[in-house]
């Protein structure tokens, strides 16, 4: 089952010019090393770059609309990777593994796709400028809270295909697709509770309460 999804949310990263990505590239530098979102200059920017601070202004309007399409950028670079292995011919258990495979192998390395979600969820202060970027993407058809349902709603459908679970209703499906993602998260970050839980035990954890709770 391919797993179709309105490729319009890359559109505005299909064609990215050398310097605008090196742009993007420093934000997201920055952010991993874990700079003040708020405080970083286009300066700073075009420094990381190796670019001349003028050079900024021929692709972005401002300082706001280069950090916001850099964390952007480096979200759907994320979420191309994970279209892709939800895009195999596999089955529904093997490519949630193949999901939990991606997340262990790059949880580290994803600070800009965190800091992102914490814009759109309000829990990272912002100024008020940077809020406003973010908010006008939200609205856009091309945001990624859009693709990310999207995403999601299509690979629990094919569970339901599967006759994995009965639950007609998108909306419970998506959350307890959300639920147990995040406790597999958890359990990567506390590195499976300090060695007391195994890898393999967390994930048919997974598996079976996304079954079992939608077969309730």
């Amino acid at each position: 089952m391919d797993i179709k999804t309105n490729e319009s949310a890359f559109v505005i990263f299909e064609s990215v010019a050398e310097k605008e990505m090196l742009m993007y590239e420093a934000v997201i530098e920055m952010v991993k090393e874990d700079y003040d979102i708020k405080s970083i200059k286009v300066s700073d920017i075009t420094k990381r770059a190796g670019i001349g601070k003028g050079t900024a202004y021929e692709y972005f309007s401002s300082k706001e609309e280069i950090i916001a399409k850099a964390l952007l950028f480096d979200t759907y670079s994320h979420l191309k990777r994970i279209k892709n292995i939800l895009d195999d011919q596999k089955g529904f258990k093997e490519k949630l593994f193949r999901l939990f495979d991606y997340l262990e192998e790059n949880l580290p390395h994803t600070k800009g796709v965190g800091s992102l979600m914490k814009m759109f969820s309000g829990t990272f202060e912002l100024g008020e400028n940077i809020k406003k970027e973010f908010d006008m993407i939200q609205a856009a058809d091309f945001g990624p809270v859009r693709y990310v349902e999207n995403i999601i709603d299509l690979f629990m459908l094919q569970g339901l295909e599967e006759k994995l679970y009965s639950e007609q209703d998108v909306i419970l499906r998506r959350s307890v697709f959300a639920t147990q993602i995040t406790g597999y998260i958890y359990c990567i970050m506390n590195h499976f509770y300090n060695g007391k839980i195994s890898k393999e035990k967390a994930r048919e954890f997974a598996y079976e309460s996304i079954v079992k709770l939608l077969n309730s």
